[in-house]
């Protein structure tokens, strides 16, 4: 099997247990099950992926790439500090629909000790240290508010963007998508920063 052809195959491999994970559910989801929809044998999976923890893992890390968000993210950095923050939590608010089903049942296999749960957290705390990372830069550029640490500000930033939160107040409560990042963004942003200083 060449390089390209075994990636080609990876890479279908992790699409199909992303679309049946978004169908499905985590439950319902297994190596046979994958191996079945992509058309290749258990066997083949099992030569990519150790086990399915490590598929559920890559398959996520793999939507993040594939979709773009990943290179979006990167791009955040070049931006001033607080630019970048803001840039940061909308890209992700913005990623958040589409991976809505999935990050749920990932979610709740870590809470029920199901193996998706390694996924879960795999991608939850890269979020984490990417949050971290864009509040230092804040704190270096002395606009991170008094009362806050980077620490607290970045949990405080992940725990208001989290995926129930969309999934209370857009799908539940039926508010109004853009509406629902801009007041998260607005509110998120004005309570972990000083207000920018008048001209020099």
């Amino acid at each position: 099997m060449t390089v390209t052809r075994s990636a080609s195959t990876r890479a279908r491999i992790l699409d199909t247990a992303f679309a049946l994970v978004r169908e499905r559910g985590i439950n319902a989801v297994t190596i046979a099950a994958i191996a079945r929809a992509t058309g290749v044998s258990r066997q083949l999976v099992y030569i990519h992926f150790e086990n399915r923890a490590g598929l559920l893992v890559a398959m996520a890390r793999h939507h993040d790439a594939a979709s773009g968000f990943a290179e979006r993210v990167a791009a955040a950095r070049e931006l001033p500090p607080v630019e970048g923050l803001e840039r940061l939590l909308r890209l992700w608010l913005g990623y958040v629909p589409e991976i809505l089903p999935v990050g749920r049942a990932l979610e709740a296999a870590a809470a029920n000790g199901d193996e998706g749960g390694s996924a879960w957290h795999d991608r939850m705390d890269d979020l984490n240290r990417a949050f971290r990372e864009a509040v230092e830069r804040v704190h270096q550029d002395g606009r991170l508010a008094q009362g806050w640490t980077v620490a607290t500000a970045t949990d405080w930033i992940w725990a208001r963007s989290h995926l129930a939160n969309w999934q209370h107040l857009v799908v539940e409560r039926g508010w109004d998508p853009a509406d629902y990042v801009d007041r998260c963004v607005r509110s998120t942003l004005g309570e972990v920063l000083t207000p920018p200083s008048g001209p020099r």
